[in-house]
């Protein structure tokens, strides 16, 4: 995903470029070049969108379907290590903030599950949207 909006960035800024001096010089060409540009650019960040909600659908449903299996006794809430389920956050680095794992800020490359007390050790602070 990352990679589609780089590109974009890309085209983005050589569609600016083919269009000031396509201006400049009056060259009908280097317009066209600027319009195909822009409408390559408008592709990426298209696809960049879709593929991110569709990880975002994914991510919503693989926590659906943990809280259901815990639900139906089939999860043991002391399996993470003695502790009890819900005491699992994901604190993410750049915010200094811990999640719950189904929020949808907890998707940050620089996120690490830990346990409640831990991210509280570490300084990070509980999310004001997931409330962990």
């Amino acid at each position: 995903m990352t990679l589609l909006i780089g590109t974009s960035v890309l085209l983005i800024a050589a569609s600016t470029i083919a269009l000031v001096f396509g201006w400049i010089t009056a060259n009908g060409s280097l317009i066209w070049t600027s319009i195909a540009a822009s409408a390559a650019a408008a592709v990426a960040l298209a696809l960049a969108f879709f593929r991110s909600r569709q990880e975002a659908a994914a991510l919503a449903r693989g926590a659906q379907g943990s809280r259901a299996a815990t639900a139906e006794g089939e999860g043991d809430p002391a399996s993470a290590g003695g502790r009890p389920a819900g005491d699992e956050v994901v604190a993410v680095r750049g915010s200094r903030r811990y999640h719950r794992p189904e929020c949808r800020y907890a998707s940050d490359k620089t996120a690490a599950t830990m346990s409640r007390s831990a991210a509280h050790k570490e300084g990070f602070r509980p999310c004001a949207i997931c409330k962990p």
